[in-house]
């Protein structure tokens, strides 16, 4: 594969920068999420690092263009460009579940291109990087027929709270709060057709593409992974670890498919820990 180009934002993303220290930090969310998927971990992170939390385009604060293209590779392409044109130190990105995928992609896009903003180190929670079947929030947002229900109108809560409990391990931490937060956008019917058309633009030989490329990435790594996640499997967390040149796999016991939301402080401490060892020469910190 020769050099990528990457292409320029369009239009610009919704971004919170909050926080100061290096190395700075870029934080990418998932299928259906958006910022505020990483409220619990962003005051660790904000009160050592320059945060960057930002919202895919069609999630949360962001555009929602009717014709975009909200395919993984798109995605990608559009956060290179935000990485690059931040300026400073070269960043961590942290992304959880398909934002994993659309991190590791990205930072592809940015070593085609020679970018000296290219990421020193990934953190990849529960991430969707190899071919997988999808879960069934997206298989149905994917079938022509039913894809209207997503149209009509915003998920009623006690749904969505049903389909958060579905992914988590830790039940009781799915609170009117967390539901809430989820919806809000949905509230916006420019974001629930990106949602539906971002469904159906997750192409699984583009993910093959991807999958071929990871021994690439040479970089720090740390993978987070609940160990009972029934999305993402626990045998996706290893191949990884076994493929990446330098990674580490923190499986996190009862915890299912949202970490950061599951067990905010247990899920942060070994980001915080890794992040600390970039900051000393290598080696000096046990990784």
């Amino acid at each position: 594969m020769g050099a990528a180009r990457v292409a320029p934002p369009d239009p610009a993303l919704h971004v919170v920068t909050r926080g100061k220290g290096d190395p700075p930090l870029v934080l990418v969310h998932g299928f259906g999420a958006h910022g505020h998927f990483w409220r619990h971990w962003r005051p660790w992170l904000e009160s050592r690092h320059r945060t960057h939390t930002l919202d895919l385009l069609g999630a949360g604060l962001s555009p929602a263009p009717p014709a975009a293209d909200y395919s993984p590779a798109a995605q990608a392409s559009r956060v290179a460009a935000l990485v690059r044109d931040l300026g400073g130190p070269a960043p961590v990105m942290i992304g959880h579940s398909l934002g994993a995928g659309v991190a590791l992609l990205a930072t592809l896009l940015l070593r085609d291109a020679g970018s000296s903003a290219a990421p020193r180190a990934l953190v990849l929670v529960s991430g969707a990087v190899y071919p997988q079947r999808l879960p069934p929030y997206i298989s149905l947002a994917r079938i022509p027929g039913l894809r209207w229900l997503f149209l009509v109108a915003p998920p009623p809560r006690p749904l969505l709270r049903l389909g958060i409990r579905g992914i988590v391990r830790k039940k009781e931490s799915v609170n009117a709060e967390q539901v809430e937060g989820y919806r809000e956008p949905l509230r916006s019917l420019a974001r629930r057709r990106a949602l539906v058309r971002g469904a159906g633009q997750l192409d699984l030989e583009a993910g093959a593409a991807l999958a071929r490329r990871v021994p690439e990435v040479d970089l720090p790594t740390l993978l987070i992974w609940g160990a009972e996640d029934p999305v993402v499997p626990v045998a996706h967390a290893e191949r990884l670890a076994r493929e990446l040149p330098d990674a580490e796999l923190v499986l996190l016991p009862g915890i299912g498919h949202l970490p950061p939301e599951e067990d905010p402080e247990r899920s942060v401490e070994p980001v915080l820990a890794f992040l600390s060892s970039l900051r000393s020469p290598r080696g000096d910190a046990p990784r």
